[in-house]
């Protein structure tokens, strides 16, 4: 097939890295395709160095549909999103379906299974063999016939678009006695985080049982509860909490032996970048999809039979005890964290 794809992904930073496991089994199926991504802006580095990508167009989300239809028109016009075989809508709301419907070609979208979603949070009914997103992207476009070929995630770097590149990289042996532990305590939900009181008990710990030194992670959101754990561990840490640029937190994650983290947008970065990855699940389940995707992985959760409350996250705890996170054992993680590291 000659011709030209655009995919629909506008947010958010786990999203957009699942989606390139598609954007490289389409390349590889098509390889005289051009493939074009409408992204929001925030989170457009993701793919910006990706070399199966021919043009990024970077929505700007605060473009009301509703109240500024004419900016979004005269955005669409702009961009020149137009003229494709096929459109791709992974996203699914109100924006992706007016991107989609600007343009001619055959739309495919993904099932968001919001049946079985709202079963397991509200029913608490397992939706029994669980695909993995980057697999429920792909089968999005089932009758395109690509074939797995078994590979990961993908965040390219700039210096990393050279032939001799190709992810999922390789992740380099640390064999220094000193190890690396990345930390990412945050989440936008505060039912996704892990109490930083358990974290700090965790680094006591490790610290006692490895030479290791400690890294933290996380947007700008994050930065109060990465400076409260590093001060109250005691720890002289590299905090890069804060950072703006996600190719810059892809670049320092690289360094890790191993990431510490709830269910948020920075374990999908350690994913693509082939970090083993320890990852703690409160009010959320992997049987959403979102489980780290072919990386090695230990994940730490409660099974209660409040769990899931959401399938994104809550501010609170509908039941007030926060058991979810309350009960995982510090000692679990510095065990699951010392064994992946070996």
């Amino acid at each position: 097939m000659r011709g030209r794809i655009l995919i629909i992904r506008l947010s958010s930073i786990g999203d957009v890295i699942l989606s390139s496991v598609l954007i490289r089994l389409l390349k590889r199926r098509f390889s005289d395709i051009g493939i074009d991504f409408a992204v929001a802006e925030p989170f457009s580095d993701i793919i910006r160095y990706n070399p199966n990508i021919s043009h990024i167009f970077e929505y700007n989300k605060t473009i009301s549909i509703k109240d500024n239809s004419y900016k979004f028109k005269e955005f669409l016009k702009i961009k020149n999103i137009s003229g494709y075989d096929y459109i791709i809508d992974l996203q699914r709301n109100i924006r992706s379906m007016f991107l989609r419907r600007s343009t001619t070609g055959k739309v495919l979208k993904i099932n968001k299974n919001r049946i079985k979603k709202l079963a397991l949070v509200y029913f608490k009914i397992k939706p029994g063999k669980v695909k993995q997103i980057p697999d429920q992207y792909c089968l999005a476009v089932k009758k395109l016939n690509l074939n797995d070929d078994g590979l990961g995630l993908e965040l390219w770097l700039p210096e990393e678009m050279r032939a001799e590149y190709y992810p999922p990289f390789e992740k380099k042996s640390n064999n220094n006695s000193t190890k690396y532990i990345g930390v990412a305590p945050g989440a936008h939900f505060a039912t996704k985080r892990l109490p930083a009181e358990k974290f700090v008990e965790v680094i006591h710990i490790l610290k006692k049982r490895l030479d290791a030194k400690f890294a933290f992670f996380g947007g700008v959101a994050d930065r109060k509860i990465c400076g409260d754990i590093i001060l109250k561990s005691g720890i002289d840490a590299e905090d890069y909490s804060g950072s703006a640029s996600i190719v810059e937190t892809a670049r320092n994650i690289d360094k890790c032996n191993i990431l510490l983290t709830n269910d948020t947008g920075v374990m999908h970065i350690a994913a693509a970048r082939q970090v083993p990855v320890v990852a703690i699940f409160g009010s959320t389940v992997p049987d959403f999809g979102f489980a780290p995707y072919r990386v090695k992985r230990k994940i730490i959760e409660m099974d209660l039979p409040c769990k899931p409350c959401s399938h994104i996250g809550k501010n609170r705890c509908p039941k007030g005890h926060f058991n979810c996170m309350n009960k995982i054992s510090s000692l679990e993680i510095v065990n699951t964290a010392i064994e992946l590291i070996k």
